[in-house]
C-alpha cells in the first residue's frame, strides 16, 4: 500500500485493489456485495458518520456561527469567558392604598391600624401571577383613618426557602434550580448561616479573609450556584452550621402590567389589625397601581448572550462607556443602549424594550411616544442597579439621559401581485416595519437594506424599494427657505436680493447618508418613524398611521404583476 499521501478515499481504493487481486487468485469476482466488500462499505459509512459528528461538535463551539443556538453550550462558553448570564428579572412597581369610603372602619379594623409583614404575597386577578410586598423592613405598622393613603413597593414572584448543612469544607458549593418556565430571580437572594445574613459577591477574589460573604452566579445548567469561601477569600461555614437560602421565583416579562385597573389584587397571605387579628384588605382598601409595574425580563436568550460577549469585562469595574452599556444590556429590558463620554462624564442613553411595556394590542405606530423615554422613577431603578451590580470607578461620573428622538418618514415603493388587496398589503408592510423598529438594535446607522429585507419576506410583493425622509434635514432646508423669502420681501426689486444665504448649503443632508440614503444617527439619538410634522414644502405628515393622507409610512404602488407569475 502506498502511504506517501494518505487520504481515506486513497486508502479505500488501495484496499479495493488488494481485494480484487486476492479474489482473482481464487477465480472469483469481487464486488460490493462480496463479504469483504460489505465490511469495507460499513467501515466507510462509519468513518463518514464520525467525521460528520466531529464537524457538528466543533461547529457547536463556534460562537461566531449565527445558526448555533445550543443554549447550554453558549451559556457555558460565556461563563468561561467571564460573563455571568442574567437570569429572569422580576417586574416591580408601587401600589397605592386608599380607604374605601363605604367601609365601617371601626367594625372592619379593630385597633385602627394594620401590621404588614415583608414578603407578604398577593395575587393579580388579571394575570394570576404572584407578587410580593417589598417593604425594606421586616414589619410595617400603619395607623388608618378615613383619609389614610399609603404606598407599598411590590415585586413580581414568590419567595422560596431551602435549608442546607455546612460541611466545613473550603469552597462549599450549593446548586439550586427550578423546573418549568419559572426562573430564580437575578437579584433577590438572601443567604444566612446560623441566622446571620452573609453578603453577596460577584467573585471569590472580592472577598476578604474570613469575610462572611458568598459568591452567587448563574449555573452552567441555569439556576443558581452558591459558592462559599476558603478562608483566604471568604469564610468557610462551620461543620453542622445551618445554611438557609431564600430566593425569589419569577415569571420574568409576564409580570409586567400595562393597565391601571383598580382593585385588581387579592392578598394570599394575612394582614393583621391592631389586636393581631386578620384583616380583609380587599374590603377595606381600594388598591391602585401608582407606578408602572415594569422592568420584568426573561433570562438571556442564546442570541442575546452571544451579542454581549465582545463587551465582557472580567474586572467587574465600571470605567469605560462600553462597560456601562454591557452592564445595563444584561438587564434585558432595553432595546437601545448607547454610552459615550463627553467632558469627563459618561452619558448613557436608554430606550425601554417597547415589547415588554406596550399593550398587547398596540404596535410601534400606536404606542404613546412617552414609551421611548424613561421617567425619573425608572432612572432611579437603573441607578440603584448600577450601584449594587457593579463597582463604579470613583473618578468616573455617569448620567442617564433620554435619547433625543429624531423623526423619520418611510416611503415604501412596491409592485405587488395582482391578487393582493391594498388593505392586506398595507397591513403586512406596517407589521414587519413595526416589528423591526420594536427590536431595533442598530447604534449608528439604519441601512435601507434592513427594511427592504424584512418587507421582501412578504410573499405578496414582487419588488420593493424605500426612501427615508429626515425631519432634521427638512427643518434645516425649510428654515433656509423661510429666511430667503423674508429676505426677498425686504427688497422692492427682488432681483437685487442675494441669491443665496451665506450660511446655507443646499447640498447639506442631515440625518441621512447623502449617497445611500441610510438613516444616520449619533449615540445620543434614537431614530423613530413618526409623523406630526411637515417637510420643506409644507406637506404635513400625520402621526395617525390610519389616516388617509401622508403619514409616517406611505405605501406607493408602482404597478402590479400578474399573480400567475408568482414563484412556485
Amino acid at each position: 500500500m502506498n502511504f506517501i499521501q494518505i487520504s481515506f478515499s486513497g486508502v479505500k481504493s488501495e484496499i479495493e485493489e488488494f481485494l480484487k487481486t486476492e479474489y482473482n487468485k481464487a477465480s472469483l469476482l469481487f464486488s460490493s456485495a462480496s463479504p469483504y466488500g460489505q465490511i469495507l462499505s460499513v467501515v466507510e459509512n462509519l468513518h463518514q458518520l464520525s467525521l460528520m459528528y466531529l464537524k457538528n461538535t466543533l461547529n457547536q463551539f463556534d460562537l461566531s456561527n449565527a445558526s448555533i443556538t445550543n443554549n447550554r453550550i453558549i451559556r457555558n462558553a460565556a461563563i468561561f469567558a467571564g460573563h455571568n448570564p442574567t437570569r429572569g428579572i422580576s417586574a416591580s412597581g408601587n401600589l397605592k392604598f386608599t380607604v374605601n369610603s363605604t367601609v365601617d372602619l371601626e367594625k372592619e379594623l379593630p385597633g385602627g391600624r394594620i401590621s404588614i409583614l415583608n414578603k407578604t404575597t398577593l395575587l393579580n386577578k388579571t394575570n394570576s401571577l404572584n407578587y410580593t410586598l417589598d417593604l425594606g423592613v421586616e414589619k410595617m405598622t400603619q395607623v388608618i383613618n378615613r383619609n389614610s393613603v399609603f404606598y407599598i413597593s411590590i415585586i413580581q414572584g414568590k419567595w422560596k426557602q431551602k435549608t442546607y448543612t455546612g460541611s466545613g469544607d473550603p469552597l462549599q458549593t450549593l446548586f439550586l434550580n427550578e423546573s418549568g418556565l419559572k426562573d430564580i430571580e437575578n437579584f433577590n437572594i438572601q443567604i444566612t448561616v446560623n441566622g446571620e445574613l452573609w453578603s453577596l459577591k460577584k467573585h471569590l477574589y472580592e472577598m476578604l479573609p474570613n469575610e462572611k460573604a458568598v459568591v452567587t452566579k448563574t449555573g452552567f445548567d441555569g439556576g443558581l450556584d452558591i459558592i462559599f469561601g476558603n478562608g483566604g477569600f471568604g469564610a468557610i461555614p462551620e461543620l453542622g452550621s445551618v445554611i438557609v437560602v431564600n430566593y425569589l421565583i419569577t415569571d420574568g416579562s409576564l409580570g409586567n402590567i400595562f393597565r391601571r385597573t383598580t382593585n385588581d389584587w387579592t392578598f394570599v397571605d394575612d394582614i393583621f389589625d391592631g389586636y393581631g387579628g386578620t384583616v380583609d384588605v380587599d374590603k377595606i382598601f381600594n388598591i391602585d397601581i401608582f407606578n408602572d409595574i415594569n422592568f420584568g425580563a426573561d433570562g438571556e436568550t442564546p442570541a442575546f448572550t452571544r451579542s454581549l460577549l465582545p463587551m465582557v469585562s472580567n474586572n467587574y469595574v465600571l470605567a469605560l462607556p462600553q462597560q456601562y452599556a454591557y452592564e445595563i444590556k444584561k438587564l434585558g429590558v432595553f432595546s437601545h443602549v448607547n454610552a459615550y463620554e463627553k467632558s469627563g462624564t459618561i452619558f448613557i442613553t436608554l430606550t425601554p424594550n417597547i415589547n415588554l411595556f406596550k399593550n398587547q394590542n398596540s404596535d410601534y405606530f400606536t404606542i404613546d411616544i412617552k414609551a421611548f423615554s424613561l421617567d425619573t422613577y425608572e432612572k432611579d431603578k437603573i441607578n440603584k442597579y448600577l450601584k449594587t451590580g457593579g463597582l463604579i470607578q470613583l473618578t468616573r461620573r455617569y448620567k442617564i439621559v433620554n435619547p433625543t428622538l429624531s423623526h423619520y418618514i418611510i416611503n415604501v415603493f412596491v409592485i405587488p401581485y395582482s391578487d393582493v388587496t391594498d388593505e392586506s398589503l398595507s397591513a403586512q408592510i406596517l407589521d414587519v416595519i413595526s416589528n423591526y423598529f420594536l427590536d431595533l438594535n442598530r447604534v449608528d446607522r439604519i441601512p435601507k437594506l434592513d427594511i427592504i429585507k424584512v418587507i421582501s419576506t412578504i410573499t405578496d410583493i414582487h419588488s420593493v424599494d424605500i426612501q427615508f425622509i429626515s425631519k432634521k434635514n427638512e427643518d434645516y432646508h425649510k428654515e433656509a427657505i423661510i429666511r430667503m423669502q423674508n429676505q426677498l420681501s425686504q427688497y422692492a426689486d427682488p432681483s437685487l436680493a442675494p441669491l443665496m444665504l451665506s450660511d446655507y448649503n443646499s447640498d447639506t443632508v442631515l440625518g441621512l447618508d447623502p449617497i445611500l440614503g441610510d438613516i444616520l444617527f449619533e449615540a445620543s439619538e434614537l431614530p423613530i418613524v413618526r409623523g406630526g410634522w411637515s417637510n420643506r414644502n409644507d406637506m404635513m405628515y400625520s402621526d395617525n398611521i390610519n389616516s388617509s393622507g401622508l403619514k409616517s409610512v406611505n405605501i406607493i404602488k408602482k404597478g402590479v404583476v400578474d399573480s400567475k407569475n408568482r414563484p412556485m
